[in-house]
């Protein structure tokens, strides 16, 4: 009979002998979940919900296609805003932003809050407690809600952000990072890119990690 894991720091914490062993595991949230589990970095028990270490899958899509998830979670993909949610509901999930230059550069940013409303609340994004290398280009968009091309929920009252960037995130007015923007195949410049401001400005990042852990 198939274990029910609720998420990576349950699998590890049920079965120590994971730990150290990164790859796909199915988790249950909404629904039946396979997802990256990251099971090396500072301990592992985290939950990969965002992965991008090439161009194969198109990030620009609508409202419906963020809400389920999108891609393969061995290489690129969204885990689902409503998978999010019921991750982060209790309030009780930390962030780590992992983040790759096309020169093989890396850095991280830790958030020691971290969570998603609901569908009703258009995903809402608290974060804060930010520490690590990266710089802090998350908390202008805290207490901002999700935004696609199909649906404008930022603060610039003329353009939809996830437009003019071309991907979808919790866009301010617009952002100072965009891991959801148009790939870039090299070290290009552009605010449509993956970008994280606070850390090489406008430059297109190669791979991009979002995760998420119960606290300590």
């Amino acid at each position: 009979m198939e274990k029910l894991y609720k998420d990576c720091s349950d699998i590890v914490k049920r079965d120590p002998s994971k730990r150290g062993q990164n790859g796909v595991y199915f988790i249950y949230t909404d629904t039946r979940k396979e997802v990256f589990c990251d099971m090396t970095t500072d301990g592992g028990g985290w939950t990969v919900i965002q992965k991008r270490h090439d161009g194969d899958v198109n990030f620009y899509r609508t409202w419906i296609e963020y809400k389920h998830g999108f891609g393969n979670a061995s290489k690129n993909y969204w885990i689902g805003n409503d998978a999010i949610y019921e991750l982060t509901k209790n309030k009780g999930q930390e962030l780590r932003v992992e983040l790759q230059r096309f020169n093989g550069d890396k850095v991280f940013a830790q958030y020691s809050t971290f969570y998603v409303g609901n569908e009703d609340s258009k995903y809402v994004l608290p974060v804060s407690g930010y520490s690590g290398t990266a710089g802090d280009s998350l908390d202008y968009h805290s207490g901002m809600q999700f935004s696609t091309k199909d649906q404008d929920n930022d603060k610039w009252s003329t353009v939809n952000c996830a437009e003019k960037r071309r991907g979808a995130w919790w866009y301010n007015n617009c952002t100072t990072s965009n891991l959801n923007g148009e790939y870039g195949q090299s070290g290009v410049t552009g605010k449509s890119y993956p970008v994280w401001y606070d850390w090489k400005g406008k430059e297109a990042l190669k791979q991009t990690v979002m995760m998420i852990r119960h606290k300590n």
